[in-house]
């Protein structure tokens, strides 16, 4: 049976897979892990094989925030767009509605489909309501009670920020094996330990990325 935790390392090494496919210099994610394996397995002074790849920060947080989406490891912004999706329910309702089946008067022969009805909304239920069971009383004001309710959701999702997943995923990938987000360090690295000269083209990796049309 597979389990939340299968789900966020599922996520975390697909993640990972895709960081390196854009950082430079190029590298297969197969022969990555090799070279870290064989990294961890001598234990060198140098630095680890992450260090000697680059790619910019804002494409790193981009493929990040697509994984974090996707597999809805924000536990906090999950619980926030419910409470959105609730208060505009109660705000517009909409239920399902089964059209039967009939013929119209030219004779037109109709199949029975699936409709959609629209109740009133929840300030005009708890209007009907209050009106209904407090005999005598007018309760002009069904808003005040509509805006509190909206007030508790807000309140619960202001409050429930434990977000285990999302430290988790940050974790495993921001302090873990993903590409050097400093040029720099990228090029120094591979000067220092490698003796080669690298260039690295920001633009470039950045085309491959969001391609031409989102750059210009």
């Amino acid at each position: 049976m597979i389990t939340r935790r299968d789900v966020l390392s599922q996520a975390v090494d697909a993640c990972m897979k895709e960081l390196y496919s854009y950082a430079y210099p190029r590298i297969e994610w197969d022969d990555f892990l090799l070279e870290n394996k064989i990294y961890n397995a001598n234990k060198k002074e140098d630095p680890a094989p992450f260090e000697f790849y680059y790619l910019p920060k804002e494409i790193m947080k981009d493929i990040c925030d697509s994984y974090i989406f996707a597999y809805q490891i924000d536990s906090q912004q999950e619980l926030l767009n419910t409470i959105s999706i609730l208060k505009d329910y109660c705000e517009n309702p909409i239920v399902d509605k089964h059209i039967s089946e009939y013929t119209d008067e030219n004779g037109d022969y109709h199949p029975g489909h699936r409709g959609y009805d629209h109740p009133d909304n929840l300030e005009k239920e708890i209007y009907k309501y209050l009106n209904s069971n407090f005999t005598g009383a007018e309760f002009e004001n069904a808003e005040i009670l509509q805006d509190k309710f909206f007030e508790f959701l807000d309140m619960a999702g202001n409050f429930y920020k434990w977000n285990a997943d999302l430290n988790s995923f940050n974790m495993s990938i921001y302090l873990g094996a993903s590409p050097n987000t400093s040029k720099e360090e990228v090029i120094e690295n591979w000067k220092k330990y490698r003796n080669k000269d690298i260039e690295i083209d920001d633009e470039q990796i950045k085309k491959e990325y969001y391609g031409d049309d989102e750059l210009d």
